[in-house]
């Protein structure tokens, strides 16, 4: 045992790092003042020292299996494999056990029947929806052909009726009465369109001559229809008209002429004479 105090590096010894500070300042002057300051110093306490470095043991944890070591072995020890003389018997086995094989055999075989029969009734389904949709298409191409047909006939309308239309009348009046003079001649159409064409002093003198007073000239329909006819004057009755009965050809220019010789006051416009005829295109395609 040695007494506290400074200790001395010498051979094969060691110092640790210094204190600093107040620490340091004591420590060197109780070395300073040698073993008999040392021993005034407060709190000091002694220590051991050792030439050999003391062991320690590095897992204090095993304390318990080195302290019941003898008991661990003996608990071991009963581990070991004994044989033992026995004779065994096989027992019965329940007929019942063997029966669950062919349950289950029986299970999965009515689950692929059940799998097949769906999968069937699934490929019938598709089909049926596929022959659906088959008729469907073929349903959409009539309908879409009779559209086409109806599309070709509204069309043959079309060009008929607001194409180029050529179909056209042509009224004109010749003659003049003797007994009672003309003042204007009206013409209704069958639309209901009413065209009134005062006669000049100039225009009656040529019907007088012989000549020809053109009161009207239209596009009218290739279809059969009736034409009014009144006359207007001092002697000739009010309200007073005659009906024409005409049906122009298609595409054809078609004249209309009133003659107006025969006509009597008296009689009104029913005495009037009426003539139609159709222009012919091939007459006239050389002139000039």
């Amino acid at each position: 045992m040695a007494r506290a105090g400074c200790i001395r590096r010498g051979p094969g010894s060691s110092l640790r790092p210094r204190p600093s500070g107040v620490a340091a300042a004591i420590l060197a002057a109780a070395c300073l003042a040698g073993p008999a300051a040392a021993a005034t110093v407060p709190d000091a306490a002694e220590v051991k020292v050792e030439r050999v470095r003391p062991q320690r043991e590095k897992h204090p944890t095993l304390r318990f299996l080195k302290e019941n070591r003898d008991f661990i072995r003996a608990r071991f020890d009963l581990l070991k494999e004994k044989p033992l003389e026995s004779h065994g018997s096989a027992g019965e086995i329940d007929p019942r056990f063997l029966s669950y094989r062919d349950m289950l055999a029986k299970i999965l075989a009515a689950r692929d029947s059940v799998a097949v029969s769906e999968d069937a009734r699934t490929r019938q389904e598709l089909l049926a929806s596929i022959t659906q949709l088959g008729e469907l298409e073929a349903r959409l191409d009539l309908m879409d052909q009779l559209l086409a047909e109806q599309r070709g006939r509204l069309g043959v309308l079309q060009g008929d009726f607001t194409g180029s239309q050529q179909t056209a009348l042509v009224v004109v009046v010749s003659g003049y009465p003797g007994e009672a003079a003309v003042s204007n001649v009206a013409i209704t159409l069958e639309d209901g369109a009413t065209l009134t064409v005062p006669l000049s002093p100039e225009q009656r003198e040529s019907l007088r001559q012989g000549g020809v007073v053109q009161v009207f000239h239209g596009f009218v329909e290739p279809r059969a229809q009736v034409v009014e006819v009144a006359l207007a004057g001092d002697r000739w009755p009010t309200g007073d008209s005659g009906f024409v009965t005409l049906d122009p050809a298609r595409d054809r220019l078609t004249f209309l002429m009133l003659d107006l010789s025969t006509v009597r006051p008296d009689q009104g416009a029913a005495t009037i004479r009426a003539s139609t005829w159709l222009h012919d295109a091939k007459l006239h395609s050389g002139d000039g």
